[in-house]
Formats: C-alpha cells, sequence, structure tokens
C-alpha cells in the first residue's frame, strides 16, 4: 500500500528531476564556476545544511490517525515531498563534496543543486490542492 501511494505521488517529480538535471549539466558542463573547488566547496556547505534541515523536516509524522477517511491524505503526500527533498538535498551534498576534490564532477553538482532548488521550493510550497 504505501509503496503505491510513494509511486503515485513521486513518479512524475522523479522523471522531471532526473530530466531537469541532465539539462541543467549539458548547459553548465563547460561554465569555468563548474571547475572551481571553491565554488563547489561552498555547495557543499550549503548542501549539508539544507540536508539536514530536510531529514528533520522529513521525519515529522502527522499526528492524525491513519483510520481518519481521507483526513491525512493531504499531510502524507506533504510528508512524501518532503522526504523527497530530503534525498534530493543528500544527493547534491554528496556530489558537490566530491566536486570539490574531482573537478570533473564540478556541473553535476551545479546541475543537481539547481534542481535541488526546485525540489525543496515545491516540498515547501507544493502543488496548489483543493481543501
Amino acid at each position: 500500500m504505501r509503496i503505491k501511494f510513494y509511486a503515485r505521488v513521486l513518479w512524475a517529480p522523479v522523471l522531471l528531476m532526473i530530466l531537469a538535471t541532465l539539462g541543467v549539466h549539458e548547459a553548465t558542463e563547460r561554465l569555468s564556476i563548474s571547475r572551481d573547488s571553491t565554488v563547489m566547496g561552498l555547495l557543499s556547505q550549503f548542501d549539508g545544511t539544507a540536508t539536514t534541515v530536510f531529514v528533520a523536516l522529513a521525519t515529522l509524522r502527522t499526528s492524525v490517525r491513519s483510520e481518519t477517511p481521507g483526513g491525512n491524505a493531504r499531510m502524507w503526500r506533504r510528508s512524501v515531498r518532503f522526504q523527497f527533498a530530503a534525498a534530493f538535498a543528500l544527493a547534491a551534498f554528496v556530489v558537490a563534496t566530491a566536486a570539490a576534490h574531482y573537478t570533473d564532477l564540478g556541473s553535476w553538482a551545479v546541475a543537481i543543486n539547481v534542481t535541488t532548488t526546485t525540489t525543496v521550493l515545491w516540498a515547501l510550497v507544493g502543488p496548489i490542492e483543493s481543501a
């Protein structure tokens, strides 16, 4: 049941984030900023902070009982969005930390950071849902 819920909520965002990351990677591959280890170190620090915040937010659970009919579906979707943002922030942290040492990963670090920002905004604001 829970796997179906995650798949239903996340299939489109995962696909969009992968395609967006690939697109941004291609656009930033030739930029000099993607080969600067100082910038990658700063991205790593930013991502470490974002990861800490979103992992903490992702662990929050709703206090509404699960037998409430339809009452907590929006809360569960919001929780899934926070978990998705936390996973993306963690991936961005790992790639940016590695890019500070291996400059060939710089364009991937920039690309994942751009899409992580989108993911974080999606988690905070989320799609407009009817009440």
